[in-house]
């Protein structure tokens, strides 16, 4: 016998053993499950966008924050408060060598002389993903797409600080209280110091949009 392993006593530790560890295997199948469902999305996002020159790697994160909202994935605790609005820092690290991994897509860095930003270029199997897009988010592809075609021309600030507005207004809806309007100014002036640059009538039009386009509930 090895030295230090501790054989099971009786049936019922062997099977509460067996429970733990099914369980787990399927807490990890789960989030596996979770993550390539993002990936799927994530590539249909750069499938119709990544012609438009204003996708970049910030507008691209934000739109999968706002499809994800849509497709109702409620993954709003893996995101993180950043300059750029919410954002997954992890998930963005791995997206790239997941669409060259199944070559749907060739992440490239692009340095220009007064900007970086990032391009999705499509590769052999681009249209690989749709099979699983079609099982995944056949009911919300709708929204997903109205998503997706609002954004399309829209530049990265008029993104990001709709995404982020957005994000402010769930934080607020989570804490039950009855909306007031210097609390979201509030909230989204302490995202960050980068907030800063965003005037109070910006701040009142995006919220303005969100409502028009009903990406949020008209609010009293």
């Amino acid at each position: 016998m090895l030295a230090g392993y501790l054989m099971p006593k009786t049936v019922e530790e062997i099977l509460e053993r067996e429970a733990v560890n099914s369980l787990e295997n399927s807490d990890k199948q789960s989030l596996q499950n979770v993550y390539f469902k993002r990936v799927v999305l994530a590539a249909e996002i750069a499938f119709k966008l990544n012609q438009e020159p204003s996708l970049g790697r910030v507008k691209f994160q934000k739109l999968v924050y706002l499809c994800e909202n849509a497709a109702e994935m409620h993954l709003e605790s893996r995101y993180q408060k950043q300059a750029a609005g919410p954002f997954d820092n992890k998930f963005m690290h791995t997206i790239a060598k997941e669409f060259k991994k199944n070559k749907w897509f060739d992440v490239e860095k692009e340095i220009k002389t007064n900007y970086t930003r990032y391009k999705y270029t499509p590769l052999e199997n681009a249209e690989g993903y749709k099979k699983y897009y079609e099982n995944y988010f056949s009911q919300q592809d709708h929204r997903i797409q109205f998503i997706i075609e609002l954004f399309r021309k829209k530049s990265t600030d008029y993104t990001e600080l709709a995404t982020t507005v957005f994000a402010c207004l769930l934080e607020l809806k989570s804490k039950g209280s009855d909306f007031i309007w210097q609390d979201l100014l509030n909230l989204f002036y302490a995202w960050s110091d980068k907030k800063k640059r965003f005037k109070e009538d910006e701040i009142r039009n995006s919220f303005d949009w969100l409502i028009e386009n009903g990406l949020v509930n008209a609010i009293d």
